[in-house]
């Protein structure tokens, strides 16, 4: 028989009993579909952390002390030290935070994280405004009482209402917004990154907290060859600062956008793999109902099978025959798992508002796992019932 006789017959063999065929397909669409998701949602996850990770900022690091243990902090000179003294920092802005402060607009009132910087940070973090003014040098210089707000701060305080030249109570002091920043977005872990309102640092010290110093440092390097050798440098110097030997235990922190991407991407490749292996879970038992059904049939025409043998059909063309019939069941299921597939991540991302990102890698991956299901799971009921005897298989009733 030749090939195109074969696979005529197999398709034949299969339209026979639709709805069998239909069902023994559906292990294998819930599996291709399975890793379709799972493919789409792992490359869209990452794109997603690599995102988030860069929130905190592109070549960007950041530097805390423990002033619990050390009994010091940082102040203005070691800004300029450090920005002077090496060329691979670009940027560099002291950092305080209040997680808990309150703002009050006319009847209004909003719990809301305040952030203490100078007018270098923003370009650390890659913020930019989408109303009014950034903090300028001048703000940090006379401490004044100016703030930029995000975007969730707009809506709960202002509504629909333009901010800018309006003042806010912040913890009794009054403030005027100079500026809105884009919208942001919230943190894998739920904070909300637009509830800021950010202010010069030295007001937020002098007129806020009545003090002069700070515990953590921004740090945005040219490039980021340079991101190890720098990490080294800020290293050196807080050790010399803090007077802590080599090789006793530091009482600071460094920590790098690098080391946060590291460790987003290990978390995301580690359920990748798991998600996989649920998805081949999936892949499995489709295959298994492929190789029951495949066996099924085998009994149920083994006089026609010793009927082809008797007018001629070799060894060979009853294997073909089955395996063609069983690849065709798996593809099919592939096929209708690959659009499955597509829609349910479509759907998904859609809701989550996260990236859609198909490759051709996914769709070819599917159909190399569906042929290859069909082949594996067909090869024995293909090989039972090529091995049978034309005799027997004639006086089977």
């Amino acid at each position: 028989m030749s090939y195109m006789n074969l696979i005529i017959t197999a398709l034949r063999a299969l339209t026979k009993n639709k709805m069998r065929s239909a069902l023994t397909s559906i292990g294998i669409i819930i599996g291709i579909s399975s890793v379709i998701v799972m493919i789409g949602m792992g490359n869209s996850a990452r794109v997603e952390v690599r995102e988030r990770i860069f929130t905190y900022g592109a070549n960007a690091m950041s530097v805390s002390s423990e002033p619990r243990w050390t009994g010091k902090w940082f102040s203005d000179s070691d800004i300029v030290e450090l920005k002077k003294n090496y060329y691979q920092i670009e940027k560099i802005s002291p950092y305080l935070k209040d997680k808990h402060s309150i703002a009050r607009y006319k009847n209004r009132t909003l719990n809301t994280v305040v952030e203490g910087v100078n007018d270098e940070y923003f370009d650390i973090k890659g913020k930019k405004v989408e109303l009014g003014r950034l903090l300028i040098p001048n703000d940090i210089t006379t401490t004044a009482k100016v703030g930029v707000i995000g975007t969730t701060a707009h809506k709960e305080l202002f509504g629909n209402r333009n901010p800018i030249g309006e003042q806010i109570l912040l913890e009794g002091i009054p403030l005027t917004i100079v500026g809105v920043l884009e919208f942001t977005g919230e943190s894998f872990g739920g904070r909300d990154f637009d509830n800021v309102i950010l202010i010069p640092y030295s007001t937020y010290n002098i007129r806020l907290r009545n003090r002069r110093v700070f515990d953590e440092i921004y740090i945005k390097v040219k490039d980021e060859q340079s991101m190890d050798e720098v990490e080294d440098i800020v290293i050196r110097y807080m050790r010399s600062k803090f007077s802590i030997p080599d090789g006793v235990k530091a009482k600071f922190t460094v920590s790098t956008s690098k080391d946060k991407l590291k460790m987003a991407n290990d978390i995301s490749n580690a359920l990748a793999i798991l998600l996989a292996g649920i998805a081949s879970i999936s892949l499995f038992v489709g295959g298994v109902g492929i190789m029951n059904i495949m066996l099924v049939s085998v009994t149920e025409r083994t006089r026609e099978i010793g009927i082809r043998m008797a007018i001629g059909a070799k060894k060979k063309d009853i294997m073909l025959q089955f395996l063609i019939e069983s690849v065709s069941l798996s593809m099919a299921g592939g096929i209708i798992g690959i659009i499955l597939g597509l829609s349910i991540y479509g759907l998904i991302v859609y809701f989550v508002k996260w990236p859609f990102i198909f490759t051709l890698s996914s769709l070819l991956v599917s159909v190399m796992f569906a042929t290859a299901v069909g082949i594996f799971f067909g090869y024995y009921p293909s090989k039972k019932a090529a091995e049978l005897k034309p005799i027997e298989a004639l006086k089977y009733e």
